[in-house]
Protein backbone atom coordinates (compact mmCIF):
# COMPACT_ATOMS: atom_id res chain seq x y z
CA UNK A 1 0.00 0.00 0.00
CA UNK A 2 1.35 3.44 -0.96
CA UNK A 3 2.13 5.88 1.82
CA UNK A 4 0.11 9.06 2.10
CA UNK A 5 2.05 12.27 1.51
CA UNK A 6 2.92 13.61 4.95
CA UNK A 7 2.97 10.25 6.74
CA UNK A 8 6.78 10.20 6.84
CA UNK A 9 6.78 13.64 8.52
CA UNK A 10 4.38 12.37 11.17
CA UNK A 11 6.41 9.22 11.85
CA UNK A 12 9.78 11.02 11.81
CA UNK A 13 8.68 13.70 14.30
CA UNK A 14 6.86 11.18 16.47
CA UNK A 15 9.98 9.01 16.72
CA UNK A 16 12.25 11.99 17.37
CA UNK A 17 9.97 13.24 20.16
CA UNK A 18 9.83 9.71 21.63
CA UNK A 19 13.65 9.53 21.71
CA UNK A 20 13.75 12.93 23.38
CA UNK A 21 11.15 11.95 25.99
CA UNK A 22 13.01 8.74 26.81
CA UNK A 23 16.26 10.69 27.37
CA UNK A 24 15.09 13.68 29.45
CA UNK A 25 14.87 15.79 26.28
CA UNK A 26 18.60 15.45 25.59
CA UNK A 27 20.17 13.47 22.74
CA UNK A 28 23.79 12.39 22.43
CA UNK A 29 24.84 13.33 18.88
CA UNK A 30 27.86 12.03 17.02
CA UNK A 31 28.95 14.42 14.33
CA UNK A 32 31.60 14.07 11.65
CA UNK A 33 35.10 13.14 12.70
CA UNK A 34 33.83 11.66 15.99
CA UNK A 35 32.75 14.91 17.68
CA UNK A 36 30.16 14.19 20.41
CA UNK A 37 27.76 16.66 21.96
CA UNK A 38 24.50 16.74 23.88
CA UNK A 39 21.62 18.31 22.02
CA UNK A 40 18.06 19.43 22.57
CA UNK A 41 15.20 20.11 20.19
CA UNK A 42 12.41 22.64 20.70
CA UNK A 43 9.09 22.58 18.90
CA UNK A 44 6.56 25.39 18.40
CA UNK A 45 2.82 25.03 18.74
CA UNK A 46 1.10 23.70 15.60
CA UNK A 47 -0.94 25.82 13.18
CA UNK A 48 -4.47 25.24 11.95
CA UNK A 49 -5.71 24.69 8.40
CA UNK A 50 -7.18 28.20 8.55
CA UNK A 51 -3.79 29.73 9.40
CA UNK A 52 -2.20 27.82 6.52
CA UNK A 53 -4.90 29.05 4.11
CA UNK A 54 -4.40 32.65 5.28
CA UNK A 55 -0.64 32.31 4.78
CA UNK A 56 -1.07 30.97 1.24
CA UNK A 57 -3.51 33.75 0.29
CA UNK A 58 -1.36 36.45 1.88
CA UNK A 59 1.94 35.34 0.32
CA UNK A 60 0.93 33.53 -2.87
CA UNK A 61 3.20 30.67 -1.78
CA UNK A 62 1.98 27.10 -2.17
CA UNK A 63 2.48 24.81 0.81
CA UNK A 64 2.79 21.17 -0.29
CA UNK A 65 0.87 18.53 1.73
CA UNK A 66 3.94 17.04 3.44
CA UNK A 67 5.06 20.48 4.62
CA UNK A 68 1.51 21.19 5.81
CA UNK A 69 1.69 17.98 7.87
CA UNK A 70 4.87 19.34 9.49
CA UNK A 71 3.26 22.70 10.29
CA UNK A 72 0.25 20.97 11.84
CA UNK A 73 2.64 19.22 14.25
CA UNK A 74 5.03 22.11 14.84
CA UNK A 75 4.97 25.59 13.37
CA UNK A 76 8.75 25.62 13.07
CA UNK A 77 11.35 24.19 15.42
CA UNK A 78 14.99 24.16 16.43
CA UNK A 79 16.75 20.84 16.02
CA UNK A 80 19.93 19.41 17.53
CA UNK A 81 20.98 22.55 19.44
CA UNK A 82 24.14 21.93 21.47
CA UNK A 83 23.02 22.36 25.10
CA UNK A 84 26.20 24.36 25.87
CA UNK A 85 26.69 26.39 22.69
CA UNK A 86 23.32 26.53 20.93
CA UNK A 87 23.07 25.81 17.25
CA UNK A 88 22.20 27.00 13.80
CA UNK A 89 19.40 24.66 12.79
CA UNK A 90 16.05 26.38 12.57
CA UNK A 91 12.98 25.43 10.60
CA UNK A 92 10.94 28.61 10.38
CA UNK A 93 7.42 29.35 11.59
CA UNK A 94 4.92 30.80 9.10
CA UNK A 95 5.43 34.23 10.67
CA UNK A 96 9.20 33.96 10.20
CA UNK A 97 8.76 32.82 6.60
CA UNK A 98 6.70 35.94 5.86
CA UNK A 99 9.20 38.21 7.60
CA UNK A 100 12.33 36.65 6.08
CA UNK A 101 10.99 36.40 2.54
CA UNK A 102 9.32 39.81 2.21
CA UNK A 103 12.59 41.41 1.09
CA UNK A 104 13.05 39.04 -1.86
CA UNK A 105 11.67 39.41 -5.34
CA UNK A 106 9.47 36.46 -6.22
CA UNK A 107 11.39 33.89 -8.27
CA UNK A 108 9.30 30.90 -9.27
CA UNK A 109 7.48 31.07 -5.93
CA UNK A 110 10.66 30.32 -3.97
CA UNK A 111 10.69 30.84 -0.23
CA UNK A 112 13.12 29.97 2.55
CA UNK A 113 11.78 27.55 5.14
CA UNK A 114 14.92 26.75 7.14
CA UNK A 115 18.44 27.84 7.98
CA UNK A 116 20.96 25.05 8.50
CA UNK A 117 24.46 26.35 9.30
CA UNK A 118 24.26 29.14 6.67
CA UNK A 119 22.44 27.03 4.09
CA UNK A 120 18.83 27.87 3.34
CA UNK A 121 16.31 25.17 2.52
CA UNK A 122 13.90 26.46 -0.13
CA UNK A 123 10.49 25.41 -1.39
CA UNK A 124 9.96 26.20 -5.05
CA UNK A 125 6.19 26.65 -5.42
CA UNK A 126 6.36 26.66 -9.20
CA UNK A 127 7.89 23.17 -9.23
CA UNK A 128 5.21 21.83 -6.92
CA UNK A 129 2.40 23.49 -8.92
CA UNK A 130 3.72 21.71 -12.03
CA UNK A 131 3.31 18.34 -10.23
CA UNK A 132 7.05 17.99 -9.71
CA UNK A 133 7.48 16.21 -6.39
CA UNK A 134 11.16 17.15 -6.12
CA UNK A 135 10.35 20.72 -5.15
CA UNK A 136 12.95 21.23 -2.40
CA UNK A 137 16.17 23.16 -3.09
CA UNK A 138 19.05 24.63 -1.13
CA UNK A 139 21.26 27.68 -1.41
CA UNK A 140 23.86 29.52 0.61
CA UNK A 141 22.32 32.21 2.81
CA UNK A 142 24.00 34.88 0.65
CA UNK A 143 22.87 33.49 -2.70
CA UNK A 144 19.74 34.58 -4.52
CA UNK A 145 16.86 32.27 -5.39
CA UNK A 146 18.13 32.13 -8.98
CA UNK A 147 21.11 30.15 -7.63
CA UNK A 148 19.19 27.40 -5.82
CA UNK A 149 20.43 23.84 -6.21
CA UNK A 150 18.05 20.88 -6.39
CA UNK A 151 17.90 18.45 -3.49
CA UNK A 152 15.94 15.98 -5.66
CA UNK A 153 13.39 15.38 -2.94
CA UNK A 154 10.36 16.77 -1.18
CA UNK A 155 10.18 18.10 2.38
CA UNK A 156 9.36 14.85 4.15
CA UNK A 157 12.21 12.92 2.54
CA UNK A 158 14.56 15.78 3.44
CA UNK A 159 13.29 15.89 7.05
CA UNK A 160 13.60 12.13 7.47
CA UNK A 161 17.18 12.10 6.14
CA UNK A 162 18.06 15.19 8.16
CA UNK A 163 16.89 13.58 11.41
CA UNK A 164 18.57 10.26 10.57
CA UNK A 165 21.83 12.13 9.87
CA UNK A 166 21.39 13.92 13.24
CA UNK A 167 21.40 17.41 11.77
CA UNK A 168 24.24 16.95 9.29
CA UNK A 169 24.15 18.73 5.95
CA UNK A 170 23.84 15.39 4.15
CA UNK A 171 23.31 17.18 0.81
CA UNK A 172 27.02 18.13 0.97
CA UNK A 173 28.28 14.58 1.50
CA UNK A 174 28.83 13.83 -2.18
CA UNK A 175 31.08 16.89 -2.46
CA UNK A 176 33.68 15.29 -0.18
CA UNK A 177 35.72 12.46 -1.65
CA UNK A 178 38.86 10.68 -0.48
CA UNK A 179 40.74 12.82 -3.01
CA UNK A 180 39.64 16.19 -1.61
CA UNK A 181 38.40 15.59 1.96
CA UNK A 182 41.56 16.73 3.74
CA UNK A 183 41.84 19.83 1.58
CA UNK A 184 38.20 20.89 2.06
CA UNK A 185 37.70 20.21 5.77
Amino acid sequence: MAQKEGSVVIQTLSSLKKRLNENNNILQIQEKEGYLYKAKCTFNSPVSDEEINIFEKQTGFIIPPDYKAFLKITNGCRLFDDINYGGEIELYSLKQIIELNKHYDQFEGCYDIANIYQDNIVIKSESYSQNKRNYLFWKSHIESFEEVKPLEMNFELWLDRFVVSQGSKFWWWSIYTAENYYKLS
